[in-house]
């Protein structure tokens, strides 16, 4: 089943089923399942990995919103950017719906129910002008016992290809996809994105600096454009106690976007 909604309705839930979150110091409010899939720091660093230099910017779809974390963040930061989340499982898209809601972005964040592989989804090709993504990460191996976990961490029918693909169908000649993903799967990014999708951007997430390698990886490339790659020098999280670093505290409290981007 697919479906958008711009008047739609937010089905009910037991209280002690969700908790009550906040991203960016407090300016957006999230409601997710105690149990299940919980956004984490990196739908937070893809949405402060979106800027808008003009108005073949504002549109953006977020594949994958989730509760509409990443979204929410980009609608919160960004006035001018007009938002669309693409969401398949009920009970995530449902807390989707609310949260848009809860944080006063009817209108201006709209969320649609659907899988990428549905044909009859109701987004018209290349009509955005940003697509951003936080695909599952893990392609086989255990999984996860909680289903919504499961599947919104592992590749399910759709695998790392049809995300790609669906994101460069949907985005606009020569507008910008976005993707945050393990950094060990890298190789397979550069290379769904080789001939498609140029201009690129690898900006590395690391947990700490005496880590051997980063965490996680920011792709972010242009569709049909064949400009060189840039790698940036990154972020990292924690110091060596733990602890938040300074730069990396500032963008998930406030509005500011990544270095370099």
């Amino acid at each position: 089943m697919t479906r958008t909604d711009s008047a739609f309705h937010v089905p009910d839930f037991a209280e002690e089923r969700i908790s009550h979150d906040f991203l960016l110091g407090g300016s957006v409010t999230l409601k997710q399942p105690v149990d299940g899939y919980r956004a984490a720091v990196d739908a937070v660093l893809l949405a402060a990995s979106v800027s808008i230099n003009s108005r073949r910017d504002q549109k953006i779809l977020d594949v994958g919103a989730a509760v509409g974390s990443a979204g929410l963040c980009v609608a919160r930061r960004l006035p001018d950017a007009e938002v669309t989340g693409v969401e398949l499982q009920d009970d995530l898209y449902a807390l989707f719906c609310r949260n848009i809601v809860e944080n006063d972005l009817v209108g201006r964040v709209t969320p649609v129910h659907g899988d990428i592989n549905d044909r009859s989804l109701p987004l018209v090709a290349e009509s955005f002008d940003q697509v951003i993504s936080n695909p599952p990460f893990y392609a086989g191996g255990t999984r996860p016992a909680n289903e919504s976990r499961a599947k919104a961490h592992q590749e399910g029918t759709a695998d790392l290809k049809d995300w790609i693909h669906f994101c460069l169908k949907m985005v606009r000649q020569k507008g910008r996809i976005t993707i945050v993903h393990r950094a060990d799967h890298l190789d397979r990014i550069i290379g769904l994105l080789h001939g498609r999708a140029g201009d690129m951007t690898i900006y590395p997430v690391w947990s700490k600096a005496s880590a051997d390698a980063p965490l996680r990886v920011i792709v972010s490339a242009r569709k049909g454009v064949s400009s060189p790659v840039t790698l940036r020098r990154g972020i990292v999280l924690h110091d060596e106690a733990g602890n938040w670093m300074r730069e990396a505290d500032d963008i998930l409290r406030d509005i500011s976007c990544l270095p370099g981007f």
